[in-house]
Parts: C-alpha cells; sequence; structure tokens
C-alpha cells in the first residue's frame, strides 16, 4: 500500500513537472524577442539572482542589467513566475496605459495589513472607483489654497533647524523634514493639525519605519511571503504592535475631522471645511473631506476601514516619499556647494532679503534654477525605485507580447541613471534642465512619479510644496557636510529609496 501511495505521488510530481516544463516552453516561445540570460528547467534565473543577495546590492544589480538587457527589455524566470523588465521609453506610455497592465502585483500584499487596499495597493476595479473621488482633492486651485499651510509648517521648521545653527551640533535632516512633511501631509489632506514638529519624540513616524523594515523583510524573504510562516516569527506579533498606533493615529484624525464637520454643521459654521472651486466653478473639497461625503459602487456611504485606508496611504505618500526627496535634494547642496549657492542667489532675487515676507504661489513658480535642482535629484533618487504591474490578459506593447500571468518591471532609477537617456547619469547636473540645453529630455526617461493612469496623483503638490520650503531653508540657513567634504553615502532599498547611514549636516545662519 505504501509504494502504492509514493508511486501514484511520484507519478503527480511528474506530470507536474512536465506541465511546468511545457508551461514555460511554450510561453518562452511567445516572448522570444525578450532578450535574457539562457533558463534552467523549473528554478528559471534562479541561480543568477542569487548573486544579489549579499553586499553591494545596487552594483550586482546593476552588472547584471548590463549583462543582460538589450535596449533595455529583458525577462526574467524567478522558478516558475515570468518577469519582464521593460525600461524602454518606446514602451513607457503604453505600458502605463494599457488596460491589461494597471493591476499591481502580488509583491504588494506585503503592504496590506498596514494599508489594506487603499490606492496604492487595490486592484483595478476599486482603485479606479477611488481615484475619480480622490482626484479633485489635488487639483490646482487646491494646491492654491494649501500655500498658506506651506508656508506656516515652513516657519515651524525654521525654528527647529534654528536651534542647531545656535547650538553647532549636527543635524539628522530626514528626521526633522519628516515631521514637516507629516504635519504638512495632515493639514492639508486630511485638515487636521497633528504638530509632530512641536513635539520631542513621534510614536507614529518610530512606526512608520519600524514597520517599513517588517515590510522590507517579508518583501526579500520568500517564506514570509506565506502568511502561515509569517505568523508564527516575532516580526508578525511586533507588526501587529506598530498596527496599533498606525491605524489609531489614522482613526482619530478621522474621528477629529468628522466631529469638526458634525460641530460646524450644527453650529452652521463652514469655517473649518477647506473646499475651493475648480475651474468649472464647482466646488473641490480637501481629501478627507472627499472621502467622508464619497458613496461607494453600492451607494452607501464609504466605511471607516474604507477611509481609513486612503488616509494611511495618502500619509504615507505625502509625508514618506517626499521627505526622502528633500534628503537627498540637501545630500546633494552639501555635496555641491556652487549648486546650493545658485540655489539661494535665485531665492533672494525672487522672494527678496526679508526673510519675514511670505514666499507667494507666483515666487514658487519663478524658480527655475531650484526645480531644475529638484528635478535632477528625483531622476538620480527617485524615491520609488521601481514599480512592477500584472499582466491580467495577454497583450502586445509594439512588437512584444506580455502574456497574461507575467509581471511587467518599470525602474525610474534605471532610466534616471542610464546614460543612453542622460549623459553623465552618475553627475549631477541640475543645467541639463534649462531650457534649450541638448539633447532634450524626454518626458518618458523622467518618470519619478511613473506616468499614466497610475501615475502619482499629488505630484502638483508635492513639487510646490518642495521648492516652497526649500526656498525658506535656503533663504536662511547656509547647509555644510560634517567634514571638510560631503562623503558619498551608500544607497539602500527599503521598499523607498535610502542611504545605509543616516544624513548628517551642519546648518549655519545666513548672516542679514
Amino acid at each position: 500500500m505504501f509504494w502504492l501511495g509514493f508511486g501514484l505521488l511520484l507519478i503527480a510530481f511528474t506530470l507536474y513537472l512536465l506541465y511546468v516544463f511545457e508551461r514555460q516552453s511554450r510561453i518562452d516561445r511567445l516572448t522570444h524577442n525578450w532578450p535574457g540570460p539562457p533558463a534552467l528547467p523549473i528554478i528559471g534565473h534562479l541561480h543568477i539572482l542569487a548573486k544579489l543577495v549579499g553586499p553591494h546590492p545596487f552594483r550586482r544589480a546593476t552588472e547584471m542589467v548590463t549583462n543582460h538587457l538589450k535596449d533595455h527589455r529583458g525577462k526574467l524566470w524567478m522558478g516558475t513566475k515570468l518577469y519582464l523588465l521593460d525600461c524602454n521609453p518606446k514602451d513607457i506610455q503604453a505600458l502605463c496605459s494599457a488596460q491589461q497592465l494597471l493591476q499591481k502585483t502580488a509583491d504588494y500584499a506585503v503592504f496590506e495589513n498596514w494599508l489594506c487596499e487603499g490606492l496604492f495597493t487595490s486592484g483595478f476595479e476599486k482603485w479606479s472607483h477611488r481615484r475619480k473621488i480622490i482626484m479633485p482633492a489635488f487639483n490646482y486651485a487646491m494646491v492654491k489654497l494649501f500655500v498658506d499651510v506651506f508656508e506656516k509648517q515652513s516657519r515651524i521648521l525654521l525654528s527647529r533647524v534654528s536651534e542647531f545653527a545656535e547650538s553647532g551640533e549636527p543635524m539628522d535632516f530626514l528626521k526633522l523634514i519628516s515631521c514637516f512633511t507629516l504635519d504638512t501631509i495632515c493639514e492639508t489632506a486630511l485638515g487636521v493639525s497633528v504638530g509632530s514638529q512641536s513635539n520631542a519624540k513621534s510614536d507614529y513616524l518610530d512606526a512608520v519605519n519600524e514597520i517599513l523594515l517588517i515590510i522590507d523583510t517579508k518583501l526579500k524573504n520568500i517564506l514570509y511571503r506565506s502568511p502561515f510562516i509569517f505568523r508564527r516569527t516575532l516580526h508578525f506579533k511586533r507588526e501587529q504592535e506598530l498596527l496599533k498606533t498606525l491605524h489609531g493615529f489614522t482613526e482619530g484624525i478621522i474621528q477629529k475631522r468628522m466631529d469638526e464637520i458634525s460641530q460646524d454643521a450644527e453650529n452652521r459654521n463652514s469655517q473649518s471645511t477647506k473646499n475651493a472651486e475648480n475651474e468649472e466653478g464647482r466646488t473641490t473639497h480637501c481629501f478627507l473631506d472627499s472621502l467622508l461625503l464619497a458613496k461607494g459602487p453600492d451607494g452607501q456611504p464609504l466605511s471607516v476601514k474604507d477611509i481609513r485606508e486612503e488616509v494611511d496611504t495618502i500619509i504615507f505618500g505625502g509625508f514618506d516619499l517626499t521627505a526622502t526627496t528633500l534628503k537627498f535634494f540637501m545630500y546633494n547642496m552639501t555635496l555641491h556647494p556652487e549648486y546650493q549657492e545658485r540655489c539661494r542667489e535665485e531665492v533672494l532675487s525672487v522672494c527678496g532679503t526679508d526673510r519675514s515676507e511670505p514666499i507667494s504661489m507666483e515666487q514658487v513658480r519663478q524658480l527655475e534654477f531650484l526645480e531644475a535642482c529638484v528635478k535632477e535629484t528625483l531622476r538620480m533618487y527617485p524615491s520609488g525605485p521601481l514599480t512592477a504591474r500584472r499582466a491580467t490578459a495577454n497583450c502586445q506593447i509594439n512588437e512584444f507580447f506580455i502574456p497574461k500571468g507575467s509581471d511587467v518591471i518599470i525602474s525610474p532609477l534605471y532610466m534616471g541613471r542610464c546614460k543612453d537617456f542622460f549623459p553623465d547619469p552618475l553627475v549631477f547636473k541640475p543645467d541639463r534642465w534649462s531650457s534649450g540645453a541638448e539633447p532634450k529630455i524626454e518626458a518618458t526617461t523622467f518618470i519619478p512619479f511613473m506616468t499614466g493612469a497610475r501615475s502619482c496623483l499629488g505630484q502638483r503638490y508635492a513639487m510646490v510644496m518642495l521648492k516652497m520650503v526649500l526656498a525658506h531653508l535656503l533663504r536662511n540657513f547656509l547647509f555644510e557636510p560634517l567634514g571638510e567634504r560631503q562623503v558619498k553615502m551608500k544607497l539602500n532599498f527599503v521598499i523607498t529609496l535610502h542611504t545605509v547611514e543616516p544624513y548628517l549636516c551642519r546648518v549655519k545662519n545666513i548672516d542679514s
């Protein structure tokens, strides 16, 4: 009996291997013009991908891409799963707009305990409905309305930075700027003040940093993708503790806003409701108010969980990703003091030398060289180094076939650092963005906010906020490296792009 069972199991396993082999062979034939190294049966390219494990993963990834990609396209089998890498500018617009490629991959499930099914992780149908609700909250009229908040929060940040200028102590720039971006996104998009800049310690920020490390561990350890295995680790226990802090923070914001709206309704007061009129004259509500007033596909109001998952998503994107961009900008300024001085001269010329005067939206628009430095920072250090989409049906992008079920990877980091698109790609050269500069930069080679249907909703908001706070900082302070020269920092990919060591700098008051 034992041998009969064993024989049947062996036959079943053999048939499965034959099925997998036949399937891989068939898909290989359909994707024959995608370049890639020879794959081994069943394991695919795992023997090549194993080389990425260990020190210097970015260097090893660069070598792998250089050796195996052709025309910025390639394919890799991770076991029986096919990944297609496509960073060819001719394909980008079609890749990011194709109906069959609007679904995020299964890899994004690592975020679901925290962000649930918010805009960042949700499937196509849910994403499509929610985007229509949220999109008006970041139109130009609303961004203009937010300028006063950007100004106010920038002033608070200046007072905190001045303490380091007076003491001469090294400043952890990311730590300070994260509090600024958290306060700013909460007050603009959510209509509530959380005052993290005024507190010496933020449990929420600490929880975000720690849960991102846990998510990164889940993403990079294939065994932890199994809920059965992960639930039996200490990481899971700690994640549950962090989720109480994160979800509690968000639900507190939602409840506070609901109480304010309820109280305003009782008092017939609309002062606390941030809204604006769009070009058609229709009222646009802020992000949170839009969710509170919205209805789901069933015609019912969104639940607290529905609202929370979108609030968690906008907080994550609005404070963590923008804070990372600001950190890399200032790192570039201490690495290249000549460009810092050019930015400062432009700010003083456009915004004036009276530091007590607010900076207007029109002045922000005129800061062209500052914007060029921001774009150059985003080119070299995009907060989201790569994105992945799952093909929900067979599709054709130009002459390249993408089979249903495969994952397509696009990397803004690769494209921004590719010499075919940007001459001297590892050199910080903001003048490449000036009007009339050659070679002309194509829109499909610069995609830090992605492009197409699932592009970042808040990119206009982010650019205005980034330029305004940087203008304030550069008008008031000189940022210097800790030593005689800024040490070049090693990059680390922990969900978003970071540095291995914290970025520390010294700051000095600028004499009037």
